[in-house]
């Protein structure tokens, strides 16, 4: 069985690792092609970290981005769409496996679709409120024949999609499995590798764009940075920079001189899974608004303030807590937060053996051909 994989940004590749390593070891010919985010100085080369792994790349496909405007990522679409039309003539699949949401994952979903190729996408169902990642999803979704969520109210909407029941499986989350597999750096090598000494508590921000009103975001960003403020001398404030979407060069612009002006303040392009998580570990909050604190930082068992709308939709967990940027609201939620524990709360994404579930799915498909002729199955019939 010939698979393609495919990814586009240091978050996917995280996820699809173990997977690819199993379908390596279950002699299914993986194909991985890397393109967007990983190819770029700006967002950290994280293909690098793929070349670590020592997981061959079969497929390399260089954007221009160095923008972040609508045209940009449309004319990054557009490039994406050309040269994937190309491999995929050159090269049969009996499956490509996709995962999440961005932009470039919905090129390789649309060309895939074309091509006839059946598409399993991993964590669809799901809805982010306030990014254009939420119709791209639902759109790779509906060009997918085999679907692996991540919760059962995320099964539910994807039959409100017209997606067939059948195909449709609760396997649980990738990053949430990731993390009791995880080899985790101690800390003097974590130290080490940051550079940074981390014998303080570490507030942990990820805080990105929000496309609907990006003004109003990125207000909510300077909102943030004045109640961080606050914080800078007793703890270590560590910062991610946002991936290739609009109005990520003024956030990371407004980032980068925050922490240059602050003490305890670092910020990072890209730092693989194996640092983030070992990061995540020892952090003693996360602040911000992405899709980590939802569905990774409760398996350590600390609290994750959420702010904005973002991550409206998806189901939290009782350790995340929504939040205003309104000073004092903020300051008292970060002061409150940072010195507890959620010790009795589980990762309700948390199931195990997801990526071995996922293997069991991709052998069944290899056993019954998928019949390409998607119906639209009504939920009111």
């Amino acid at each position: 069985m010939k698979i393609a994989f495919f990814t586009g940004s240091r978050s996917e590749y995280g996820l699809l690792k173990k997977l690819i390593y199993l379908t390596q070891k279950n002699k299914m010919q993986p194909s991985l092609v890397v393109t967007g985010s990983h190819l770029s100085k700006k967002y950290g080369y994280s293909k690098n970290e793929i070349v670590k792994d020592k997981i061959k790349i079969n497929k390399v496909i260089k954007l221009n981005l160095d923008h972040d405007t609508n045209f940009t990522i449309g004319k990054a679409f557009s490039d994406l769409v050309k040269s994937l039309t190309i491999f995929f003539k050159r090269n049969k699949f009996d499956l490509i496996i996709l995962i999440g949401d961005r932009y470039e994952t919905l090129s390789a979903a649309i060309t895939a679709y074309i091509f006839q190729i059946p598409i399993l996408h991993i964590h669809g169902g799901e809805i982010t409120a306030d990014s254009l990642d939420d119709n791209y999803r639902h759109c790779i979704s509906k060009l997918s024949n085999i679907h692996c969520v991540s919760h059962l109210k995320y099964k539910k909407r994807l039959q409100q999609l017209g997606e067939k029941k059948q195909n449709i499986f609760i396997t649980g989350g990738l990053g949430a499995e990731a993390i009791k597999t995880q080899k985790y750096l101690k800390l003097s090598q974590l130290e080490k590798d940051l550079k940074i000494n981390l014998k303080k508590k570490i507030i942990l921000v990820n805080f990105y764009p929000e496309i609907s009103n990006l003004k109003k975001s990125f207000n909510n960003l300077k909102d943030l940075l004045k109640v961080l403020k606050e914080f800078r001398n007793k703890n270590i404030l560590i910062f991610t920079l946002p991936s290739h979407d609009m109005g990520n060069n003024l956030f990371s612009l407004e980032i980068k001189k925050f922490c240059n002006k602050n003490n305890n303040s670092f910020f990072f392009k890209s730092l693989g899974q194996q640092k983030y998580l070992s990061l995540l570990k020892v952090s003693s909050l996360m602040v911000g608004n992405s899709s980590s604190g939802i569905l990774e930082m409760p398996s350590f068992q600390r609290f994750t303030i959420n702010i904005g709308n973002r991550q409206s939709g998806r189901v939290f967990p009782k350790s995340v807590i929504n939040s205003s940027t309104s000073f004092l609201i903020l300051k008292n939620k970060i002061s409150k937060y940072l010195n507890k524990k959620s010790h009795s709360m589980k990762n309700i994404y948390f199931r195990p053996g997801t990526s071995s579930k996922i293997l069991k799915i991709i052998k069944k498909i290899k056993k019954n051909k998928i019949n390409l002729n998607k119906k639209f199955i009504d939920i009111y019939s």
